[in-house]
């Protein structure tokens, strides 16, 4: 697994600084739309896992790691790297442990980014 900080502070600066002045927040835009787009995502990922449905299970993974990735979640980024890899692979019995993964590292970058979006708006008052 990845160590580091659940957000990579450079892509978070790097959002923060698409803000032109007098504008709404990029950074808060972008990880709002996180928050309401990815856990649906995930639930259909372990939708697919509980109904064995590979190809979507590998979709569904393959979606969400462009998601992390875009707000710099690394370590989410990678255990979805690894689920999208499970198709390739062929190995399907670490799909179940992945899934499991991949909640625990959705909520720690859940809680990073109400910290940030709360720090934000303290910063605007």
């Amino acid at each position: 697994m990845i160590d580091g900080p659940v957000l990579d502070p450079a892509v978070l600066d790097t959002l923060r600084k698409l803000t032109p002045p007098g504008e709404p927040d990029v950074l808060a835009e972008v990880l709002k739309l996180f928050l309401e787009e990815v856990p649906p995502r995930i639930t259909r990922l372990r939708n697919a896992w509980a109904s064995r449905d590979i190809e979507e299970v590998h979709r569904a993974a393959h979606s969400l790691k462009g998601s992390a990735g875009n707000i710099g979640a690394r370590r989410l980024f990678a255990v979805c790297s690894q689920l999208d890899e499970t198709k390739r692979s062929g190995d399907l019995n670490a799909i179940g442990a992945l899934v499991d993964v991949l909640g625990v590292e959705f909520d720690k970058v859940e809680g990073e980014i109400r910290r940030v979006m709360g720090a934000a708006s303290q910063e605007r008052d």
